[in-house]
C-alpha cells in the first residue's frame, strides 16, 4: 500500500511539474551499462562486473532556469557475470567431469527502465541528476561465455533462460551530465536497486539488488 501511495505521489507531482513546465524537448539516449549484483547471495558466488548496454528515449521538460524534469523510458539489459568452480565438488561426486573444472556465464538481465530524473543546473553546461528508477524484467537468459575444457557444458550453452513475467525493480539513480553542444550531452548515472531480486525465493533467505554505472549519449530531437 505505501509503495502504491509513493508511486501515484510521484506520478502526481510529475504531471503538475509538466503542466507548469516552460519548455519540453524530446530526444534519443543510448550508452553502456555497467551492470554487477550487491547482496549476501554474492558471499556465495563469484560475480563481477557485466558490461552491457542501454537505448531509449527522453523528454527534457525546462522548469526554470536552474531546474528541469527529464523522464526517460529505456531498454536497459542489466545482470553480472559468475563462475562455477566444479573442483569444490569433485571431491564429493565422481561423476562430475575432471576436465572441466572452470565454467564462466553471463547472468543476462533485459529491463524496461523508467527513470525520472530531476537535474539542477550548477553552471551553464554541467547539471547534478537524481531521481528514482522504476524496471521491469522483459527477460533473462544465463549463457555459458567460457569453459576450460569439455564436459557438462559448452561455450554458447543457454542453461536458464525465460521471461521475466514484468518483475518490479526499484531504486535510485544519481549522476551528472555535460551538455558539451546545443542539442547533445555526456551522462554518467549511477543505479542503486533498492527491491531484492530474490524475494519470491522461500527455500532460502537472501538478498540480490542490481547496481549499475550507465555512460550514456543524449541527442534531442526537437
Amino acid at each position: 500500500m505505501k509503495k502504491s501511495v509513493s508511486v501515484v505521489a510521484i506520478v502526481l507531482l510529475a504531471s503538475s511539474l509538466f503542466v507548469n513546465a516552460q519548455e519540453r524537448n524530446f530526444g534519443v539516449i543510448g550508452g553502456l551499462n555497467y551492470a554487477n549484483i550487491r547482496g549476501d547471495r554474492t558471499d556465495f558466488t563469484n560475480n563481477s562486473w557485466r558490461t552491457a548496454y542501454h537505448l531509449g528515449v527522453f523528454s527534457n521538460i525546462s522548469l526554470n532556469d536552474k531546474m528541469a524534469l527529464e523522464p526517460r523510458i529505456l531498454f536497459s539489459s542489466k545482470g553480472y557475470n559468475d563462475e562455477i568452480d566444479f573442483g569444490e565438488f569433485q571431491s564429493q561426486n565422481g561423476e562430475l567431469p575432471l576436465t572441466q573444472r572452470h565454467v564462466k556465464y553471463a547472468n543476462r538481465n533485459s529491463y524496461l527502465s523508467v527513470p525520472l530524473l530531476f537535474k539542477y543546473k550548477l553552471v551553464d553546461n554541467l547539471s547534478l541528476d537524481l531521481g528514482p528508477e522504476i524496471a521491469f524484467l522483459l527477460y533473462s537468459k544465463d549463457v555459458i561465455t567460457e569453459v576450460d575444457g569439455e564436459g557438462y557444458f559448452a561455450k554458447g550453452d543457454v542453461p536458464q533462460e525465460g521471461s521475466g513475467d514484468f518483475f518490479l525493480d526499484y531504486g535510485a539513480m544519481a549522476g551528472v551530465t555535460f551538455y558539451f553542444a546545443t542539442n547533445a550531452s555526456i551522462q554518467l548515472n549511477y543505479f542503486h536497486g533498492l527491491s531484492n531480486l530474490d524475494r519470491k525465493i522461500t527455500i532460502i533467505d537472501s538478498t540480490q539488488n542490481n547496481s549499475v554505472f550507465q555512460l550514456s549519449l543524449g541527442y534531442l530531437i526537437f
